[in-house]
């Protein structure tokens, strides 16, 4: 009976502060992976938009550089693009796929006679806000991808 009382007396206080505490570290915690999670997914989204737009624009063929053959004597052969056309079949296909809802911004387009580069971003938001950060920077985030793409000529 008396080693009853001296437990009972030193066990005082509540474990619900702490257990209230732990829940809200575990759901800012949820709340961080799933922003991240969506943050990928746009990501990955905007580098699959880019690289599909980028290589339907490196089949636009400067057919009088292609036929007066630039590069016979090189060792590694390439097709030659058109420069204008592919930055035209580029912007024309980024443009008219937006990324849930928002608009893809080509950053820039680089194009010598041989290679495509760009580089398109998108502003998003992030799907939850986390409770007890209401700062304006954490609701918005930019994401850029770069892509590139070259035309190798592959014999038959």
């Amino acid at each position: 009976m008396a080693i009853t009382n001296i437990y009972n007396k030193k066990s005082r206080g509540s474990l619900i502060p702490l257990s209230l505490g732990f829940f809200l570290i575990s759901m800012c915690l949820l709340f961080v992976s799933i922003n991240i999670s969506s943050a990928y997914s746009v990501k990955k989204e905007l580098t699959n938009i880019g690289e599909a737009a980028i290589n339907k624009a490196a089949q636009s063929i400067n057919l009088p550089a292609y036929y007066a053959q630039l590069n016979q004597f090189s060792s590694s052969k390439k097709v030659p693009l058109d420069c204008r056309q592919a930055s035209s079949t580029f912007s024309d296909l980024v443009r008219s796929s937006p990324l849930y809802g928002k608009k893809i911004e080509i950053e820039n387009f680089q194009c010598n006679l041989f290679e495509l580069a760009a580089i398109i971003s998108v502003n998003a938001q992030f799907p939850l806000e986390i409770p007890f950060f209401n700062l304006a920077q954490f609701r918005n985030f930019d994401i850029r991808s770069k892509i590139g793409a070259s035309s190798v000529y592959i014999p038959n």
